[in-house]
Order: structure tokens, then sequence, then C-alpha cells
């Protein structure tokens, strides 16, 4: 494999896993969440952090508000 392909695979997958600890601390806090399952949670909040990353999105801070934005609007009674 192309170290170069393998190094554009690894940043995304680290910003990605940076955003989802940075959002997960506020989630599973979240009394408005709180009545999901964690594997619901967990699943869609990757989702909507990958969704973010492809369109152009790195900036951590900027995926996690946006991700957990998206959970509550989805998830929250």
């Amino acid at each position: 494999m192309d170290q170069s392909f393998s190094q554009k695979v690894q940043v995304p997958d680290a910003v990605v896993s940076a955003a989802f600890d940075k959002a997960w601390s506020f989630v599973e806090t979240d009394p408005l969440l709180a009545h999901n399952l964690k594997a619901v949670l967990h699943s869609r909040l990757r989702t909507y952090l990958e969704c973010s990353m492809k369109t152009g999105e790195r900036n951590i801070l900027n995926l996690a508000n946006e991700a957990i934005r998206n959970l509550r609007a989805e998830l929250a009674p």
C-alpha cells in the first residue's frame, strides 16, 4: 500500500476518534439523550462525525459540536 494513501486514511480516522471522544464526554451525560441505548448513541454519533468529515470539516471541536447538535435533533424527546 502506498504510504501517502495510508497516511491520508489514518489522519481522518484520528480526527474522527478525537472528535468522538470530545463529543462523547458531553453525550454520555446529556439528560436529553440519557433514555437512548449507548450502542445507538455511539453508532449515530460516529455516523454524524463521518458525514461532517466528508464535507471537508477537520476541526475537532466543530466536528464534535455539529455531531452533538445532529444527535440531539434526531434523538432528544
